[in-house]
């Protein structure tokens, strides 16, 4: 007699990796918690999906047809459903794969199906004789003294906390001998209170910073614009908002634009807060991402500090966001799922009914624009914290000007005078690399990658040509390919260049060099920023990477080697983020106690570009840059989406955009621009063609290009596209 096989009578519904519009049916014996991971098999092999709400359809399908899943990874709910609702939009907002923003949500780990436990950690706690003692009866080392100060405000934590605060296993050690603490080692997942109880006092407020602090109230959904000038101490408005929603008993999170701020940040934020600080970024390893990711859904971090996808991580109790330098691109993901943060971190805060601040010297248009119609609260920082006054600023006119490799003989000058002062300078040049072109005198050849429409720039550290946007390189020919001229070398002036020619113009003062290559890790960032910190004079020059935040105290003159490329891009932001860069760097000048001063090299010093960011007035600028997308009706007047399609065939990728082209208008609900070829219009051998779509409404945007991926595969006959909704550039 044989017997029926029993279908599990469950439906499971599991978002799982590759391009599906929704989640995927399984059956299940029992039932399985929303947000948890599962083991389910997808043709020959095993994947690991979240399981979710069915979609539209997911009741219809025959429940006996459906595979059974594999193993349910996680006992409860692992994304909370906050999160959930949140990574649903996602996918439906950026028009991509379902999936996508549930396994954007996790750590890498967890992705893999690796298991979801803090680690075994030692863990220092207080004996009865440590809970008594007075610190200053531990005379003969200071450094026990501020350990045991430490524990008795706090109660308890991990050897690794303690370590990361500067404290010694040694010191530690001592400690356990003396019979003052106790070291264990355990698990401990279970979740802590905020207290925002401080270390330190807060600082006094400024009238304009007391009234920023008392707006961002505890009011459902309040997001607020907090434009300040550089150095007016919109870090300690977010540190004082932070204390108060601490005390509360809720969390806050944390958005910084790149990683080389992160350690200056959490810095901040540990020697003020005594609850815990976390910290979620790229330059953790997976080990460490999960372990403060845990932490953070766990309860046990007070506050999360993080780049552009920490704006995912789970937090119980969230009672404020904030986004430090909210105008950044880089919280913009350029590849796979291109979401926005700071318009994702609005969509979390809206959702949580919390408030939330967007900071910046140079915001956004699209959040200067809301901050002027009223769908953000505005709060303005007209002036430096501590009656600094803003650094002067004059352009130079390079036409009239001797010059060494771009370097002008007025700003050398001033550079020179400011080191004999004993201050330091900092030299802006947004181009890595010895020198953007390796040329041939004779002829004008230029070597180019094979697989880009792009110059090879030339790197004197390994000696080679690199392509910055495929990565290939190549050693630089001896001769010239063309004129077989032997009058080959490099030309023009990157930041290798530059660190090598102010060394043998000031060989007694040393040069700090920020960029991709010399600050490539976090710890080299930071061994970079602790060199400026050391007495006497120095001279630092880098990229955009200098712009974002730092306080540089002893800067006294910025000068900008060369700003000029900003002014003649094609892109539609190249004007914005050339005002915001110009302001940010400009920005890094007198931010201590003596006034600084600004010089901008230009061959084109009278365009009106100029005119307001000379004066500090970054609103007029961005003002009228407002009324030229008025007229045109581009964001934050309309909505832009960009369909961007690459083959090694360009005739069948421009193809492809033609027949999207004509499907598009036929809606009449948008209007589009292309098929044309990108700025950058072959990369990694693949040809690049775009589609520029545009609507007065949202609605209309989406609802005419979601049916596309119904209609068009994404990679079929060797071409490949995607959309960006919201692009940040076009390049």
């Amino acid at each position: 007699m044989t017997s029926q096989i029993k279908i599990p009578p469950y439906r499971i519904h599991v978002a799982i990796p590759g391009p599906f519009s929704g989640p995927l049916g399984y059956c299940h014996h029992s039932p399985v918690a929303l947000g948890a991971r599962c083991l389910v098999p997808l043709g020959r092999r095993s994947v690991v999906g979240v399981t979710v709400a069915p979609g539209p359809d997911g009741a219809d399908y025959p429940i006996e047809r459906l595979k059974p899943i594999g193993a349910v990874l996680d006992p409860g709910a692992l994304l909370p459903a906050d999160i959930l609702a949140l990574a649903a939009w996602l996918g439906r907002y950026y028009l991509h794969e379902f999936s996508s923003g549930f396994l954007l949500a996790l750590p890498a780990l967890l992705r893999k199906g690796g298991g979801a436990e803090l680690p075994v950690e030692e863990w220092v706690t207080l004996t009865v004789p440590g809970v008594a003692i007075l610190p200053d009866q531990l005379k003969r080392s200071v450094a026990q003294q501020q350990l045991i100060a430490l524990l008795q405000d706090i109660s308890t934590s991990t050897v690794r906390a303690l370590r990361e605060r500067g404290f010694s296993r040694g010191q530690l050690t001592s400690l356990v001998k003396k019979d003052l603490i106790t070291i264990q080692i355990h698990q401990d997942d279970q979740p802590i209170a905020p207290t925002g109880t401080l270390f330190e006092p807060a600082l006094e407020l400024n009238n304009e910073q007391q009234l920023a602090l008392d707006a961002v109230n505890r009011e459902p959904y309040s997001p607020f614009l907090l434009e300040g000038v550089t150095g007016s101490g919109k870090t300690e408005v977010y540190l004082q908002a932070i204390e108060r929603c601490l005390r509360e008993g809720k969390r806050a999170l944390v958005l910084v634009p790149e990683i080389g701020l992160t350690p200056q940040t959490i810095q901040r934020f540990q020697s003020r807060f005594q609850d815990r600080v976390v910290a979620l970024h790229s330059g953790l390893s997976d080990a460490q991402r999960l372990s403060a990711w845990l932490q953070a859904s766990l309860g046990q971090a007070a506050i999360v500090i993080g780049t552009r996808s920490a704006v995912l991580t789970p937090l119980p109790n969230l009672g404020l966001i904030v986004v430090d330098e909210e105008h950044d691109l880089s919280y913009k993901q350029q590849d796979s799922l291109r979401y926005q943060a700071r318009d994702v971190a609005l969509k979390r805060a809206h959702d949580a009914g919390i408030p939330i601040i967007l900071g910046t010297a140079t915001p956004s248009l699209e959040s200067l624009h809301n901050a002027q119609t009223g769908r953000f609260g505005h709060l303005l920082l007209n002036h430096r914290a501590g009656g600094m006054a803003l650094p002067g600023v004059e352009t130079i006119d390079m036409r009239k000007q001797q010059h060494q490799n771009g370097l002008s003989e007025r700003l050398l000058m001033r550079v020179a005078d400011h080191l004999a002062d004993g201050n330091q300078v900092l030299l802006f040049l947004n181009r890595r690399g010895y020198a953007p072109s390796w040329f041939c005198a004779d002829c004008g050849w230029m070597a180019d990658c094979v697989f880009c429409d792009a110059h090879l720039t030339h790197h004197r550290q390994g000696y080679s040509n690199i392509c910055h946007h495929c990565g290939h390189r190549e050693a630089p020919r001896k001769s010239c390919p063309t004129c077989h001229s032997n009058q080959v070398s490099a030309m023009g002036t990157g930041t290798e260049r530059a660190e090598e020619l102010l060394g043998e113009l000031f060989p007694a003062v040393p040069v700090i060099r920020f960029d991709r290559d010399a600050a490539s890790t976090r710890h080299k960032f930071v061994a970079q920023l602790e060199r400026t910190d050391l007495p006497g004079p120095a001279i630092i020059v880098g990229t955009q990477m200098l712009a974002k935040g730092h306080h540089f105290e002893r800067v006294t003159l910025v000068g900008i080697w060369d700003i000029d490329i900003g002014l003649f891009s094609a892109d539609l932001r190249a004007r914005e983020r050339m005002g915001q860069l110009l302001t940010q760097v400009s920005g890094r000048s007198g931010r201590g106690e003596r006034r600084g001063e600004v010089l901008i090299q230009t061959y084109y010093p009278d365009d009106p570009i100029f005119v307001p960011l000379k004066q500090h007035d970054y609103r007029t600028f961005a003002n009228d840059l407002l009324a030229e997308r008025q007229r045109s009706g581009l964001p934050p007047f309309g909505y832009l989406a960009v369909i961007r399609c690459d083959s090694a065939f360009a005739d069948r990728a421009e193809a492809r955009l033609q027949q999207m082209a004509h499907y598009l208008l036929s809606t009449k609900r948008v209007r589009v621009l292309g098929p044309i070829p990108a700025l950058l219009s072959r990369r990694a051998g693949k040809h690049r063609f775009m589609l520029i779509v545009q609507s007065d409404k949202r609605s209309h945007l989406h609802q005419s290009l979601t049916p596309l991926h119904q209609h068009y595969p994404r990679d079929q006959q060797q071409v490949s596209w995607h959309i960006d909704i919201d692009p940040a550039e076009l390049a």
